[in-house]
């Protein structure tokens, strides 16, 4: 008893000391955003603000410090959020029905011709992906051949043509197909029923553990895109999504000059501005997130 009694102290113990460490630098970002710059430059552990201090929010909202503003950022992220969140649902609920319900020949090569894509670095492929843009035929002053224009590059099409298919959801959703029994089907076939009935108002109330697990997974990926959108939008300043803008934002801030210069509160506020909603969305979801994962690894 006295063995099992120190362990799961020395459990609590660990568990407590990393929830510090972890937290810690959210907790300096979200408190860093709310003081002034002099008491920034003051703090020796964790900055304490006097007051609530909203300036520096308001400040990157209306883009008064001489930035575009992370409000037009926030409205192209949260488009770019709604069309691949509707894209990755319906992909994954119909592709994930014909994968795990529908039987004909060359199946399982075909799904697994899908997952290998999983297996290749998206680095990998962005020089390829960007000169596909680039000479897209008939776009952005291109001729038949793709050339004599810049194509999608730095043009909206860029920022939602890629990854329309979204492969792991589809994954997901056909492994917890597997666990449904098919006497569901069956009986809605039975009643009359139609494919988009059985799927839609079948199906999808027991797949929701799984399907807030793709939500999630969705929107965290496309709220935090950065890479292609530097690769491919980058110049055009119209079409920023957030985490480019809050790049540019402390880049710009970091070389007008040392650190007396830069205003950190501002960029805390930044960061926090733009974590807020994957961390609510997240926590208001856990509960579905965890066992949306976990019967994946379950068939019955």
């Amino acid at each position: 008893m006295n063995r099992g009694l120190v362990g799961r102290i020395a459990t609590y113990v660990y568990l407590i000391a990393a929830s510090v460490v972890l937290l810690y630098p959210l907790f300096f970002m979200l408190l860093g955003s709310f003081v002034t710059l002099d008491q920034y430059l003051r703090t020796k552990i964790i900055p304490i603000p006097t007051t609530l201090n909203f300036g520096e929010y308001d400040k990157i909202v209306r883009g008064s410090l001489g930035q575009s503003g992370l409000l037009q950022a926030m409205q192209i992220t949260v488009i770019r959020v709604v069309w691949y969140l509707s894209l990755s649902l319906l992909v994954a609920l119909l592709g994930g029905y014909v994968f795990s319900r529908l039987r004909f020949p060359g199946k399982q090569f075909l799904f697994m011709f899908f997952l290998s894509g999983l297996m290749v670095p998206g680095i990998l492929i962005s020089l390829p992906t960007y000169m596909v843009l680039a000479r897209f035929p008939l776009a952005g002053g291109n001729n038949i051949q793709g050339v004599g224009g810049h194509g999608f590059v730095n043009e909206w099409p860029a920022l939602f043509i890629l990854g329309m298919v979204d492969v792991f959801a589809m994954f997901l959703v056909k492994q917890n197909y597997d666990m449904l029994p098919g006497e569901y089907e069956e009986a809605a076939i039975m009643d009359g029923a139609g494919l988009f009935t059985i799927i839609f108002r079948i199906y999808v109330p027991m797949l929701r553990p799984v399907l807030t697990a793709v939500v999630i997974l969705v929107f965290i990926g496309t709220w935090n895109d950065y890479f292609y959108p530097l690769l491919l939008v980058a110049g055009n300043n119209d079409l920023t999504p957030i985490a480019l803008a809050v790049q540019r934002m402390i880049y710009s801030f970091s070389t007008r000059g040392g650190v007396q210069m830069t205003p950190f509160p501002t960029i805390f506020a930044a960061a926090t501005l733009m974590s807020t909603p994957p961390v609510l969305l997240y926590l208001a979801l856990q509960r579905y997130f965890v066992q949306g994962l976990v019967g994946v690894g379950l068939k019955g």
